[in-house]
């Protein structure tokens, strides 16, 4: 068996041996036919005499696919004036290679793909650097300039061919290896720039761009797997060759530092390249490491499969948050599907505590956002229908009640992942929750059972509700609701008296403001059917009954409960 495993390695080694021969063969060939066309072109090129200027003209090969071609202009009293224009043939667009007359002188116009700025100039004897969208060459004659045209035009094709070949890159590993070795620094007539791009060694797919430009020092931390492969793009500006790139779906992901003081979040980060070919390599494996990255990311990511391991990842990465002088603690804690989220900050000497409590149920998963503000990186976690049924208390003191709370986070990767162990916790008790049945028939007695149980005094701000409901009457379902409002001033008896028959599943529902929650039990039709005293005076007839609760998930079970009895009601 082991004699077998070694043939088939041998047999597998062989192949990929006669693979990569072939390979190494084609690109040869490639870079031979190139060299053969590209020898034509340097043939046509030639000393061309206008009426006060001689240009010279030379065409070299940098390295494969790359040339600098350098004009030199003569004047009467032999001063020289040299410009050398640097491009890669691969950019060069077929279509726009033309020849044409211009007073004395036949030019042959090469421009890029796009108009694209991908031809650097240097002038002034080096001194000065620009990138342009296209250049001309000097035909000696119009024949001449025909058959550079040609020459050119042909030339192309095997270029691009050669170009595809010229770096091929394999893992997630070999590409990101030769970022950390290619992203260097970069010598500019009026300034320098120092930079490097190392890897976290504990966080996949997370890397540090060091940069210092003249004086300043930057740093940007950041998940490649978050960036958007398709907003890789040259950023050229003057003699700077910039390669930019932005976070997915814009979100301002990218944490940048200044002298170590970290400033913010940004959507963007740009790489400056040394060269022409070096920054369309950065180009280019940018591109395809960012999907690499993300396979690698996918795979670091933990599991959640249960609740514990999304909690726990959770109150991992939210317990010690540390942003703009000030120091985040937060812990979310369940009981079955009911949270309770405590937020503790210290701000010098300052400390504030917050305390949210809400339905897990009650948070819409697909609407869980990302965002930033100033140096600090969050979720946006809000409810179904942006309803306020999150409650709040600020140093103890009850708040009013939210449609939304903000989970802190150090970095945009730990907050893409609880994002995920969140909307797995929100699933999971949502199926977990058997939705009441409100078709399901419930009895006059079973009725007032459980709403006794769920109808409870409340205490708003300085008032207080005590609040009692009877049945009055079993053949006529006809309920009485008692709710007495006191205050330090004064205290008033309201009494409803209703028919279950009268009431309507369709406008009955858990009502917020401010600090109030209730249960608000309408009429069919919104018929005026409540029959209403106060401190024992009758009222005038109303078409809905509101009933105080403790928080909008008692108000629920209140609603739930009235909403069943109509519908049980309206099948007699």
């Amino acid at each position: 068996m082991i004699y077998i495993s070694n043939r088939l390695s041998s047999y597998y080694l062989y192949i990929i041996l006669i693979f990569l021969i072939f390979s190494f063969k084609a690109t040869l060939a490639q870079e031979t036919g190139l060299d053969q066309k590209v020898t034509t072109i340097q043939e046509l090129l030639s000393s061309v005499e206008a009426n006060k200027l001689t240009f010279n003209q030379e065409f070299k090969t940098v390295s494969p696919g790359y040339y600098d071609y350098t004009i030199s202009e003569i004047n009467s009293k032999g001063n020289e004036e040299s410009t050398t224009y640097s491009f890669a043939l691969a950019d060069i667009d077929k279509n726009s290679v033309r020849y044409f007359t211009k007073k004395d002188v036949i030019l042959v116009e090469l421009a890029v793909k796009g108009k694209q700025k991908l031809i650097k100039k240097l002038s002034d004897e080096g001194g000065k650097i620009a990138y342009i969208t296209s250049f001309t060459m000097y035909g000696l004659n119009a024949d001449n300039g025909r058959d550079l045209e040609s020459a050119i035009e042909n030339s192309i094709p095997e270029a691009i061919e050669v170009n595809k070949n010229l770096l091929v890159l394999d893992s997630y590993k070999d590409h990101l290896q030769w970022l950390e070795k290619n992203i260097g620094n970069v010598d500019l007539p009026k300034h320098q720039i120092t930079q490097q791009l190392s890897k976290d060694l504990e966080k996949s797919g997370v890397v540090v761009l060091n940069q210092t430009v003249d004086s300043k020092n930057e740093r940007f931390e950041f998940n490649l797997s978050l960036l958007n492969p398709n907003s890789v793009n040259y950023k050229i500006s003057g003699d700077e060759f910039l390669i930019e790139v932005g976070s997915a779906k814009g979100v301002s992901g990218i944490k940048f530092y200044s002298d170590e003081v970290i400033k913010g979040y940004t959507d963007k980060v740009f790489f400056y390249a040394n060269s022409l070919a070096n920054g369309k390599n950065i180009y280019k494996v940018l591109k395809e490491i960012i999907p690499l990255a993300t396979t690698e990311f996918d795979a670091s990511k933990p599991d959640f499969n249960t609740v514990n391991s999304a909690l726990d990842y959770l109150n991992n990465h939210i317990n010690d948050i540390q942003s703009d002088g000030r120091t985040t603690t937060q812990k979310l804690t369940l009981e079955d599907y009911m949270a309770t989220f405590s937020l503790k900050e210290t701000i010098s000497d300052k400390n504030e505590e917050h305390l949210y409590s809400f339905n897990l149920t009650d948070i819409n998963q697909n609407k869980i956002s990302f965002n930033d503000k100033k140096t600090r990186f969050y979720l946006v976690l809000n409810t179904n229908k942006e309803e306020k049924y999150i409650g709040h208390s600020f140093n103890r003191e009850t708040e009013n009640y939210e449609k939304e709370i903000l989970l802190y986070f150090n970095s945009y990767d730990e907050a893409y992942v609880s994002k995920e162990a969140l909307q797995f916790l929100v699933v999971h008790f949502k199926d977990q929750i058997t939705e009441t049945n409100e078709s399901f028939e419930i009895g006059l007695e079973d009725a007032l059972s459980q709403l006794s149980t769920k109808i409870k005094p409340v205490q708003a701000d300085n008032l207080r509700y005590e609040q009692e409901i009877e049945l009055l009457e079993t053949e006529t379902s006809t309920f009485k609701f008692t709710q007495t409002e006191s205050s330090d001033k004064k205290t008033t008896k309201y009494v409803y008296e209703f028919s279950a028959k009268d009431l309507s599943q369709k406008s009955s529902k858990v009502i917020v403001s401010g600090k109030r929650v209730w249960a608000e039990i309408g009429v069919k039709s919104e018929q005026k059917l409540v029959k209403v005293y106060k401190d024992g005076q009758v009222q005038n007839y109303e078409n809905k009954i509101e009933i105080e609760a403790l928080n909008p998930e008692n108000a629920k079970e209140i609603v739930a409960i009235l909403k069943r009895l109509a519908a049980s009601k309206s099948k007699l």
